[in-house]
């Protein structure tokens, strides 16, 4: 029984130590992974302490096309690839930049054009969030992608 008590008494220590240590959103994000074709995977707004998703996917992905893209390669060129209606394929080109954890991205022709917040980064997940206001109110918005 006091071996029990013991491992019980450890589990809650330790997952008390781990609970508290959460990521800090506000900090540096290791940015040697932005460059890549990142294909957008959903996105949500935040307004308060409410969070509403859109859709369980990035909304302007067509139904039953291969996913929108953003892809940012070195030199500061940027590739927007975007399915619409019928699967038909159309890329535009343009430019992005860093500085910190910010990038801006401007591909004329195209509604994906702005500075964004990056909130976290991986090998394979990127968050990348842009405040504002909609219809009235201020809020951000949330877009999540995967490589």
């Amino acid at each position: 029984m006091k071996k029990t008590g013991t491992l019980f008494l450890l589990t809650l220590i330790l997952v008390t130590i781990f609970a508290s240590c959460t990521k800090d959103d506000s900090g540096p994000v290791d940015m040697n992974y932005i460059e890549g074709k990142w294909n957008f995977n959903k996105s949500t707004a935040t307004s308060g302490a409410f969070t509403i998703p859109y859709s369980t996917d990035y909304f302007k992905n067509e139904d039953g096309c291969n996913k929108d893209y953003i892809e940012l390669n070195a030199g500061g060129n940027a590739k927007y690839g975007n399915y619409t209606t019928a699967c038909a394929f159309e890329e535009k080109t343009g430019t992005w930049t860093q500085s910190g954890n910010t990038i801006t991205i401007a591909v004329s022709g195209t509604s994906f054009n702005g500075t964004f917040n990056v909130a976290s980064l991986s090998a394979t997940d990127l968050l990348l969030k842009i405040d504002g206001t909609y219809s009235g109110q201020s809020g951000t918005f949330n877009l999540y992608f995967k490589k």
